[in-house]
């Protein structure tokens, strides 16, 4: 049971540094991380900002929120560790926010305190976390990360079932939106595992979970 126990603690945390130069090039390593993950969100933040405010509807669709999200999934799937992970993914979408409340003060002239603001940032920060955390969890290599990164396909999926679900009801196509989505959820399934048939468990699972949401959402 310890074994066990312990080879689990492994995969998700990632071996442990053997020597005393090994520590200090591990820690080095976390510390880079945790700048390089807060930088990224900065840089990506404000590109989504101007890019909602001066670039054409397809960019900013495809940068807001797509852009940020991206980088989380980045940030996280670069950490070592599960642990890790979280706080530089939770960095990296902080940086992201903060920078977008302030060139949302700066550029468009709307208060840092404004609601909507606010409520639309807030409403990301807990998807952006989660989706990097599901990106470090797909570098195991069991069937577990075939789960996350399915799971992580869907939270880009699932938009594109909304957006059909509005399409139905007599809303606009959003084409650039879909398309993102629809390519970061692929990219998601297929390109974070390493092999064909890894490939095809987490597909099957982002298949299988955007169906039930599918469901849930028509009924």
């Amino acid at each position: 049971m310890a074994v066990a126990l312990d080879k689990l603690r492994r995969r998700v945390v990632g071996d442990l540094p053997g020597d005393f130069a090994d520590l200090e090039r591990w820690e080095n390593r976390i510390q880079r991380d945790m700048l390089l993950g807060l930088a990224m969100g900065v840089v990506a933040g404000v590109v989504a900002a101007v890019c909602v405010r001066f670039a054409p509807a397809q960019a900013s669709a495809a940068a807001d929120p797509y852009l940020v999200v991206a980088v989380v999934i980045l940030s996280g799937r670069l950490s070592l560790g599960f642990g890790w992970a979280l706080v530089n993914c939770t960095l990296t979408a902080f940086g992201a926010l903060i920078s977008r409340i302030v060139c949302a003060a700066v550029i468009g002239g709307q208060s840092p305190l404004d609601g909507g603001v606010a409520d639309s940032l807030n409403r990301l920060l807990f998807l952006m976390v989660l989706s990097g955390v599901l990106a470090s969890l797909t570098r195991l290599r069991d069937r577990w990360g075939d789960v996350a990164a399915g799971g992580l396909a869907v939270l880009f999926l699932a938009d594109d079932v909304d957006g059909y679900l509005d399409l139905l009801n007599g809303a606009a196509l959003p084409v650039w939106q879909w398309g993102t989505a629809l390519a970061l959820g692929l990219a998601s399934a297929l390109c974070l595992r390493p092999t064909l048939p890894s490939r095809l468990r987490a597909s099957g699972v982002a298949f299988g979970l955007v169906v039930v949401y599918a469901l849930t959402a028509v009924f």
